[in-house]
């Protein structure tokens, strides 16, 4: 009895090591194939968040983030101001959400305060970046300020609704 328990243990053992070296395999290649792709497109949208200050987002192997500016100096994250820390960030959700969910499957895009933390002018740079992507794809952004809804009105095709003149709870 002792024997077929250990027999037993001894495939299921071997079964979670095969899992655990597939599950591996698979996440590198994740990382060879995704990483690169996530890193080129989330610098693309850095840029043009931050007005051409960075151009480039530099990811390692478990995704922490560095922006490079014009100098070519690879700064980590949390050597970047807290503005310029959300908009790198904001860039590699918003580049996730491109390579995950393609324009083509017509998946809306849901942003809840987003920007909050922006100043004005970065907030101005992400609307106007969530302007030309909403070409592509609806993009519902929620918000509990004002100041998105003053600076993206009278704009093709924005729907602005605000809760508080519907008095809805």
């Amino acid at each position: 009895a002792l024997e077929t328990s250990r027999d037993q243990a001894q495939e299921e053992y071997d079964a979670i090591a095969l899992a655990l070296e597939a599950l591996s395999s698979a996440n590198d290649t994740l990382q060879q194939r995704f990483s690169p792709a996530l890193g080129r497109r989330a610098g693309e949208i850095f840029e043009a968040l931050s007005g051409g200050r960075y151009h480039h987002i530099l990811l390692d192997q478990s995704l922490q983030a560095a922006a490079e500016g014009p100098d070519a100096i690879a700064r980590s994250a949390a050597l970047l101001s807290q503005g310029a820390r959300d908009q790198l960030y904001l860039a590699v959700r918003l580049a996730i959400c491109e390579l995950v969910l393609p324009a083509a499957k017509q998946v809306p895009l849901i942003l809840d305060d987003a920007l909050a933390n922006f100043d004005d002018q970065r907030c101005a740079a992400a609307l106007d970046w969530l302007l030309q992507a909403s070409r592509e794809r609806q993009i519902l952004l929620f918000t509990c300020q004002n100041r998105e809804a003053v600076y993206l009105q009278n704009r093709e095709n924005v729907h602005i609704i605000s809760l508080r003149e519907h008095d809805w709870h």
